[in-house]
């Protein structure tokens, strides 16, 4: 008598031709053909891969909060949440060309004769901090003019103003105290100078705010 069965694409293991679900990993088998050990040789011989080789570490449980489960969990291990009924599905790695590619934050003069790429997290700008070998020529500009705040992985770049005397503006708009901007790629800033009746004063700091490099 010729043994009939069904193979379990994810574990490999050989499961009663009635059965709905496998007996080792209860993936799903309602759409899985039956076979004896001739068809099956034979698939295997027709080029195509083994059923269920290497599927172990390539089929995961995907469960409803996003978490990635190996196929003999019952559980998620990040909700705890049952995920014995989730159908088993492959586990596709994300390829190098689909991740995202950081962003570089550049302030560049308006005359495009200096830029200053802005570095991850806090920076502090102004005649005695950063880009002072820009703004020492600019007496409006604070010691401690202003404070950059770039979160590279949320894409959010702000300015904080620090100066009491001749402030931050952007897009013309004072920020006065400690407030705080969004900035966003091609806003201008004004380090201790905005636009007046179409001009700007020489002893100020205008930038153009760039995504992309410093070219």
């Amino acid at each position: 008598m010729i043994r009939k069965y069904k193979v379990c694409p994810v574990c490999g293991a050989h499961n009663n031709p009635l059965f709905l679900e496998c007996s080792g990993c209860e993936a799903d088998l309602q759409n899985i053909p039956v076979v004896d050990e001739e068809m099956e040789r034979a698939i295997s011989q027709g080029g195509a891969r083994n059923v269920g080789e290497d599927s172990a570490s390539v089929m995961v449980r995907v469960c409803d909060c996003g978490a990635k489960n190996p196929v003999q969990a019952r559980r998620c291990s990040k909700c705890g949440e049952d995920i014995s009924m989730i159908i088993p599905t492959p586990d596709i790695a994300v390829a190098p060309d689909d991740v995202p590619a950081i962003q570089h934050y550049v302030l560049s003069s308006l005359d495009g004769s200096f830029a200053y790429e802005i570095k991850e997290g806090c920076t502090v700008i102004g005649r005695e901090h950063e880009m002072q070998e820009y703004l020492l020529s600019k007496p409006y500009v604070s010691r401690k003019h202003a404070e950059l705040s770039l979160d590279t992985a949320a894409a959010i770049l702000k300015i904080q103003n620090c100066s009491t005397t001749n402030y931050t503006f952007v897009n013309n708009q004072m920020l006065s105290g400690d407030m705080t901007a969004e900035l966003k790629d091609g806003d201008e800033i004004g380090l201790g100078g905005n636009v007046q009746n179409g001009s700007r004063q020489p002893e100020a700091a205008y930038f153009r705010v760039r995504i992309g490099s410093c070219i």
